[in-house]
């Protein structure tokens, strides 16, 4: 568990850097309009309940953890595309997937080994390759406000 809640302080933590990054590097009109355009309005997202026993708790956050990664890597290939030299957005985006990866290894690993569950059931996020260049921008630029604000819940409750 200590390394579930280490990876989550490290994902809080960088969090609000990588939203700004994103946003920043997106140009106009999303700096200036972040409530409108990146406004934490995802429909999908898995629900979390902090109060639940531990073990509901790591199936949901098994399940948060899969949507968050699969959607991370939509929004790393549209920004490999529609801001090819945002170098240091990629790496961000790559190191925040890495750490999502680690931590979903972690979780099922905890689940398997003490729960005995060696599968869960997951959503993910809409994809994005048939959305025009402002949908792509602005369906991160949401997804992204949306894990600062959900991976400060999780932190806290781990």
């Amino acid at each position: 568990m200590n390394q579930i809640r280490n990876q989550l302080g490290q994902l809080n933590s960088s969090a609000n850097s990588l939203f700004i990054l994103y946003y920043t590097a997106q140009g106009e009109p999303f700096p200036n309009n972040l409530d409108k355009l990146c406004g934490p309005n995802v429909t999908d997202f898995p629900p979390f309940h902090a109060n639940g026993t531990e073990k509901a708790r790591l199936v949901e956050l098994y399940r948060i953890i899969a949507y968050l990664g699969a959607s991370l890597g939509n929004i790393t290939r549209d920004q490999k595309v529609l801001n090819p030299y945002a170098h240091g957005l990629h790496g961000r985006l790559n190191a925040t997937a890495d750490v999502l990866r680690g931590l979903l290894s972690n979780v099922l690993c905890r689940l398997c080994s003490k729960y005995h569950v060696s599968h869960v059931d997951v959503t993910y996020g809409p994809d994005t390759s048939g959305k025009d260049v402002f949908q792509k921008k602005k369906l991160g630029c949401q997804l992204l406000g949306k894990y600062k604000q959900v991976i400060a819940v999780l932190a806290q409750a781990f």
